[in-house]
């Protein structure tokens, strides 16, 4: 999980860089061209998402890093969550005491879906399910 993390960090840096050097380019060089603004507004939209990415994927990698997750007990609704079409999601969202958190279902395709009593871990800012653990129905 924390590789993952670490791997998005890096795609979106990427990104920003590309978008960064593509604005300093269309103003340094191509100011006559006649689609400058358009050209100018596009890629610095996409560079600003690219930093909104960053920032949101160091914030999880740092609450992973220093183990910062927020636990919660109680019963909880495990269901697949999966979309078809063009883009394909495929998550594991559990809800506890009316909470929803997501996991990525490949991450977690051990996981028994249903209505049961468990303890989950997740990443209290983006809701990211970190572990998630059966407990025990006997008393």
């Amino acid at each position: 999980k924390e590789k993952n993390h670490m791997f998005d960090i890096i795609y979106s840096l990427i990104g920003l860089i590309i978008c960064t050097s593509i604005v300093i380019f269309f103003v340094k060089k191509k100011r006559g061209h006649k689609d400058f603004y358009f050209s100018v507004i596009t890629v610095t939209f996409f560079g600003i998402l690219c930093l909104f990415l960053i920032i949101w994927n160091t914030e999880d990698y740092i609450a992973i890093k220093n183990k910062n997750f927020q636990t919660v007990s109680g019963q909880c609704v495990v269901t697949e969550f999966e979309t078809t079409g063009r883009t394909t999601i495929h998550q594991l969202h559990v809800e506890i005491n009316g909470l929803v958190v997501f996991g990525e279902f490949d991450d977690f395709s051990d996981v028994r879906q249903g209505t049961y009593p468990c303890t989950v871990k997740y990443i209290e800012k983006t809701r990211t399910l970190f572990s998630i653990k059966q407990n025990s129905t006997n008393k």
